[in-house]
């Protein structure tokens, strides 16, 4: 690759990233397909330029689509952690419980510094049935998202699949606190009510 070339593509990497801070996701994706046409011969390149096109297309919900360039990515480097826990997300969002949990495995086991994946593995392990070995993964995440209102409503919603009230009412009203414009909190904390026949009204003060 000439050195113009090479200047052309950080050029073009940055304008691509540009694109997806600002939340341009469409202009990203053709500077992506750009880069695969104009530097087919560069692996490297094209493992990058697929690897971005899979993540925005799963987060646009093109699921299918998002799916095959990050199975093409996954063929230029097999140990890249960030292409497994895409994998298993995939997985994941469509119930398949023991394979998202085989590809979030497979990210963990390469980066165990990685609080994300470890909260994926959690996830994914509680929806298969263990949940024990979920929570575990789940309560061992909670002290580095210390002021989430998700995670606390996430831990809640378990509790309650639980049967246990008492926890679930607990973080449920934390999350609440920590956050009182989420949502989901709320929702939760509501539920926690009407399965323990609590209070019908639920306040923040």
């Amino acid at each position: 690759m000439t050195d113009g070339m090479a200047h052309e593509l950080d050029d073009l990497w940055q304008e691509a990233n540009e694109h997806v801070n600002r939340g341009k996701f469409h202009e990203a994706i053709e500077i992506y397909k750009y880069i695969l046409v104009r530097y087919s011969d560069n692996n490297l390149a094209n493992e990058y330029a697929n690897a971005h096109l899979g993540d925005i297309l799963l987060t646009l919900g093109q699921t299918e689509l998002g799916l095959y360039h990050i199975k093409k990515a996954l063929s230029y480097d097999l140990d890249n952690p960030r292409y497994h826990y895409l994998l298993g997300f995939v997985h994941y969002i469509r119930y398949e419980w023991e394979n998202a949990i085989q590809e979030y495995k497979l990210a963990f086991d390469k980066e165990p510094w990685n609080r994300e994946y470890l909260h994926a593995l959690g996830e994914a392990v509680f929806n298969a049935g263990d949940k024990k070995t979920g929570l575990e993964y789940l309560h061992e995440v909670e002290p580095f998202y210390p002021d989430n209102s998700g995670m606390l409503a996430e831990l809640a919603t378990a509790y309650i699949s639980l049967g246990d009230m008492t926890l679930a009412r607990e973080y449920a009203e934390e999350a609440v606190r920590t956050n009182p414009t989420d949502i989901m909190a709320h929702a939760v904390l509501r539920k926690t009510y009407v399965l323990g026949s609590g209070p019908g009204n639920v306040t923040t003060s």
